[in-house]
């Protein structure tokens, strides 16, 4: 059965993470996706090469896609775009403020060319304000938004990213995806196109929970921070005392060391999650500790009574180490507490879980080879997603394209000559 995006076609002027992903995730729903790129390929291409012009970083991005290089300030090349845009449902655009209009690829020259197109425009900080002008990748966006501090990650006194995933580009590429789909159905209704302004600063403070204010309760809290941090910094104090200020407006925490916190275990790492104090006492129980919170009378300002918690959190570990990883997750999912074994990514390609729920697809790249790797997200019983193909090679399709607008194999051997496309 085809995808719930079958006959819709997009076109991409994107590179690195955040739009490449967001086409991608519409590709595996069954969308055809033309990727423009620059002659030489765009920039994930040439990153760490394991072969000339590929890269595990732009095959994990672009699988399902197929690649049209142009020389995008040749007139040719306009036209060959402009041609295009005349049969396309969607264009996906990721580049700084100023480009897109200097390239005739903006959303005014487009939608002039075809008005019931849907264009995403994808931006570091949005596009209007004072800083719309700025280019911006994921770590320029955790810094600016929040993430980085909020992370708490310090190192010789300087904050330091979320470094295990490009979490405000994923997580974009995501709301690229979402916004796309519903302006193809919002069309469907009313036949008109739009414009759809997404950008990494607005997905990265959408993440965060602390970015809201409740005005009778938290904002006088929040100003006298401000005011403090002010303070710290014109005194030129070190990050590590604007970090503590900014902990210090979490509250207590202590309730949640013990049972939402990774613990070396006789063999391994395991991570326990308890996010209600129900599930924390199923896990007290398991781990044979008394939790004086637990008890009648509790008071959480007696000193010995902290002191207690604080005692408690650290003969806990004591405890996890005494087992190993196997047998502490049978106690606990006897008991239901949620936990599980901390695992390096390169194991869950042959993770039973993992290939039980078909979330490793297997694809045959034109010269790669052989490519295992996630797979469509989500799963529709009716309109089934599945990957139409591995990455393209540079220039694999421009053949097929350029021909299906009716230019002739002359004509295309020219563009090649002139270095238009190759």
């Amino acid at each position: 059965m085809p995808g719930p995006l079958d006959g819709i076609r997009i076109l991409e002027f994107t590179q690195i993470i955040a739009a490449p992903f967001g086409g991608m995730l519409l590709s595996d729903m069954g969308a055809e996706v033309i990727k423009v790129e620059p002659i030489e390929g765009e920039p994930w291409r040439l990153h760490n090469q394991f072969l000339p012009k590929e890269s595990r970083y732009y095959i994990s991005l672009n699988r399902g896609k197929k690649s049209l290089p142009l020389n995008l300030k040749s007139p040719e090349a306009t036209s060959i775009v402009h041609r295009l845009v005349k049969e396309i449902d969607v264009v996906i655009i990721n580049a700084r403020p100023d480009v897109p209009e200097k390239l005739s690829t903006d959303y005014e020259t487009l939608s002039k060319i075809n008005p019931a197109l849907i264009y995403c425009d994808n931006t570091a900080f949005g596009r209007n304000g004072p800083d719309s002008y700025r280019p911006g990748y994921d770590i320029v966006v955790q810094a600016v938004s929040g993430l980085l501090a909020a992370d708490n990650k310090v190192e010789n006194g300087v904050p330091q990213q979320v470094s295990a995933t490009a979490i405000a580009d994923y997580s974009t590429g995501i709301a690229i995806a979402w916004s796309v789909c519903a302006a193809l159905f919002a069309r469907e209704r009313s036949g008109m196109g739009q414009k759809i302004d997404t950008n990494l600063l607005s997905t990265a403070l959408s993440m965060q929970s602390s970015f809201m204010e409740l005005d009778s309760y938290t904002k006088e809290t929040r100003l006298e921070f401000l005011d403090t941090l002010n303070a710290l910094k014109q005194a030129e104090m070190p990050y590590e005392a604007m970090l503590e200020q900014q902990r210090s407006l979490a509250g207590p925490t202590a309730a949640f060391r013990i049972y939402y916190t990774t613990y070396k275990t006789l063999n391994g790492i395991i991570a326990i999650g308890c996010l209600s104090e129900h599930l924390r006492k199923k896990a007290a129980v398991v781990m044979g500790i008394q939790d004086p919170r637990f008890e009648p009378g509790y008071n959480p300002e007696d000193p010995a009574t902290i002191a207690q918690i604080e005692a408690l959190h650290e003969s806990s570990k004591l405890i996890m180490e005494s087992l190993p990883t196997e047998e502490w997750l049978m106690k606990f999912d006897e008991a239901g507490v949620p936990a599980g074994p901390v695992r390096f990514v390169q194991e869950l390609l042959d993770d039973e879980q993992v290939l039980a729920n078909e979330m490793v697809v297997e694809l045959q790249h034109s010269k790669a080879g052989i490519i295992r790797m996630a797979g469509p997200m989500v799963r529709m019983s009716e309109t089934p997603l599945q990957p139409q193909s591995a990455s393209p090679a540079l220039g694999e399709h421009t053949e097929e394209i350029l021909a299906s607008l009716g230019y002739t194999d002359e004509v295309i051997s020219g563009f090649k000559e002139r270095g238009i496309t190759m």
